[in-house]
């Protein structure tokens, strides 16, 4: 069987920033997902990613969309997995 065929465990909120291996915590996924998501996200957290995308999308968005992302997205902390996550996902 192929590596990208093959299933791995992806932690929903990054271990590297200390969070757990709870099983709520985690999502098994295809090697070739998880990669990607580590290629393009690093180990951001869901609003730093949705931030991310935006950015890269900056060219196909109408600036005045953009920033309303833009600054939807920032009116809270961006680090704060309790505004962004499910209780259960957060420990």
């Amino acid at each position: 069987m192929k590596s990208e065929d093959q299933y791995s465990r992806h932690h929903i909120l990054p271990k590297s920033r200390f969070w757990s291996s709870e099983p709520s915590n985690i999502e098994i996924m295809k090697n070739s997902i998880h990669r990607s998501l580590h290629t393009l996200f690093q180990n951001q957290m869901i609003a730093e990613q949705l931030i991310t995308t935006v950015e890269l999308s900056g060219k196909a968005l109408r600036e005045d969309v953009r920033q309303w992302l833009l600054d939807t997205l920032t009116s809270k902390n961006i680090h704060d997995p309790y505004t962004w996550y499910k209780d259960e996902c957060v420990r």
